[in-house]
């Protein structure tokens, strides 16, 4: 089949514009941004920069949750890149940061396209032998397939990522590697190898000054330690990240601290911290994570319906980012309003309208929990066999899943349900359920309490390890210094003694501009790394204005010192000292014999 590549490129730009004329329900800002992106697209005229504005095309589209057009500009990026026979086109297509911003909350439709679309990027690096796209590809992978409770089948992935690290040189992926790998690790509930696996991420981190990774990986072990039920060394962690990002002015990192802090202590400040960074620095992603935070405090913390609604209905961007997921979920998040707020009624009317729904085109984890929400909502109207019904239902999902928490709770639930109901029996099973289970978690507890102890080894140890390694280089730094200081004096001294000599005034003068450019570099160096960098904490325009005011002092210092050094030697006053105190004449007077006296001859004159 001939390809008539000036048409489908046509038929491209044909697409976008069929894009923007068809987002007429889109709110404002969006539509300002998907504009401009198209007109970008349409305007370009080489392949490799369409492909690059088609990717920030189909990241905006993920951003405000059109995951069905975000996969038909992914697949029109890859056609693209495809036609231009360029295969690192065709792995910028197959490789771009657009699916890393696909929602928890989506429906099985779209997992199922991401997995594919990842799964073509796989086969086609391996096609290739691009090792680290190959790693990437199933740490992407792993982590689409942890979004959707299918933590064995993350594990594995995961673990053939980690299996390509000796072929992959670049640092930044291998961090990616055993991040990812961590993850899968802390969702499996297996702490200490998830600590081991951030520690190398972070030595690597460290190692390239990537600030954005080491603020990533203080989050990983803040959600380790909140796993744990370590609350304190959680936020400590998120405090450490906290820091390091303002020290570094890592704006997007910062945001992230924001929500996060916000997430582990229901404190209004860190949401409105979060939201006020985010919007200054326009980054969407943030701020709609910032407003669904906002709007789940009020209906959760403060449990006022009113106020919520008011919320969703004054930020049309959150309110369509739901629909866009599906008019399911938008029913279902009102319905959650009513829930919290104790208003059954209307908490019950949403529900069953997003049921059916839920039920066709969304992953168990999603269907569970709307069937709890369903069922909570007939036991505050106390309709208990629905309630039951429903409980019923989401107590099998849980037992496919393995959630032997939740399978808990809801044994235990379902138990008093019956009993109210007079069913003793069924009480008494469910009852016995829920004690099994809340053993198998007590021992699962104590497995948790020696779980954190290997943790804060494992960290301990890595403590140590850095410690002694910045002590190695310490040492080794000092013994550079020490051995500099020494150079210099000798050269100093040999300056000196070239002085005693007759040697021409161009061989002292060179000799010497080369002797004070080295003492004083290394005295502008001492400054620089001992007190500069501690004082001013790496501070641009303190450092440079303390630099000024240096150089303006050592400058003429140096002249004034190699000047009147040079000055001296070209005298040749050391050169009549040498001559005057000869070291061989000294010598020669010491060895002198004494005078011969005649007492001495009388002496030793035998007597005839």
């Amino acid at each position: 089949m001939v390809r008539d590549f000036p048409a489908m490129r046509k038929s491209l730009n044909i697409f976008l514009l069929l894009l923007i004329i068809s987002q007429n329900f889109c709110v404002a800002q969006f539509k300002r941004q998907l504009d401009s992106l198209c007109i970008v697209c349409n305007n370009t005229l080489s392949d490799s920069d369409k492909v690059v504005a088609l990717g920030k095309v189909a990241n905006l589209y993920y951003t405000y949750k059109f995951d069905h057009q975000a996969d038909s500009v992914l697949h029109e990026q890859l056609l693209l890149a495809d036609l231009s026979d360029n295969n690192n086109l065709v792995l910028i297509a197959l490789f771009g940061d657009a699916i890393t911003n696909i929602s928890v909350s989506t429906t099985s439709e779209t997992f199922d396209k991401t997995v594919q679309f990842i799964q073509k990027g796989i086969n086609y690096a391996k096609s290739l032998n691009k090792y680290e796209y190959i790693a990437l590809g199933y740490c992407r992978m792993a982590n689409l397939l942890r979004k959707r409770g299918q933590y064995d089948k993350a594990l594995t992935n995961a673990q053939i990522a980690s299996a390509y690290l000796p072929n992959v040189e670049s640092d930044s992926i291998k961090a990616i590697i055993y991040i990812e790998v961590g993850d899968t690790y802390r969702f499996k509930g297996d702490a200490v190898s998830a600590c081991t696996n951030y520690n190398s991420a972070f030595d690597i981190a460290l190692k390239i000054k990537s600030v954005p990774l080491q603020s990533d990986i203080y989050h990983c072990f803040s959600e380790m330690y909140k796993g744990l039920g370590q609350f304190d060394a959680a936020k400590d962690e998120l405090k450490k990240s906290l820091a390091l990002d303002k020290k570094n002015g890592y704006g997007e990192g910062l945001v992230k601290d924001y929500f996060d802090l916000a997430r582990l202590t229901d404190e209004k400040f860190y949401i409105e911290k979060a939201l006020e960074l985010s919007d200054s620095l326009h980054l969407n992603k943030y701020i709609f994570s910032a407003k669904g935070l906002m709007l789940a405090y009020i209906e959760v913390i403060e449990k006022n319906s009113d106020k919520a609604l008011r919320y969703l209905e004054n930020e049309p961007d959150l309110k369509q980012s739901y629909l866009n997921i599906g008019q399911a979920y938008y029913y279902r998040s009102i319905g959650q309003i009513f829930l919290y707020s104790l208003k059954a009624d209307s908490a019950l009317y949403y529900f069953k309208l997003a049921e059916y729904d839920y039920v066709q085109n969304f992953d168990q984890l999603s269907i569970r929990g709307i069937f709890r929400e369903i069922a909570e909502t007939y036991k505050l109207l106390n309709d208990i066999p629905n309630s039951i019904s429903y409980y019923t239902k989401a107590l099998e999902l849980s037992k496919k899943m393995n959630d032997a928490t939740t399978i808990a709770y809801i044994s235990g639930v379902l138990s008093s349900l019956y009993e109210q109901q007079g069913d003793y029996k069924q009480a008494f099973v469910y009852s016995k359920q829920s004690i099994q289970y809340k053993d198998s978690l007590r021992s699962l507890s104590k497995e948790r309490d020696i779980a954190l102890l290997g943790v804060d080894r494992e960290k301990r140890k890595h403590e140590e390890e850095m410690r002694q390694e910045e002590q190695r280089l310490n040492n080794k730094r000092n013994i550079q210094y020490l051995a500099i200081s020494i150079a210099i004096c000798v050269i100093f001294v040999g300056f000196l003694v070239m002085g005693m000599f007759p040697v021409s005034k161009l061989t002292i003068k060179m000799f010497g501009y080369f002797f004070f450019i080295s003492l004083f570099e290394f005295i502008v160096l001492l400054i620089d790394n001992i007190l500069l960098v501690k004082a001013v904490h790496g501070e641009p325009l303190k450092l440079w204005l303390i630099k000024i005011m240096l150089i303006a002092l050592l400058v003429p210092a140096q002249h004034y010192m190699e000047h009147n050094l040079i000055r001296f030697l070209e005298s040749r006053k050391l050169l009549e000292a040498r001559t005057k105190f000869s070291i061989k004449k000294w010598w020669h007077k010491i060895k002198k014999p004494a005078p011969v006296t005649e007492a001495g001859i009388e002496e030793d004159t035998a007597v005839l």
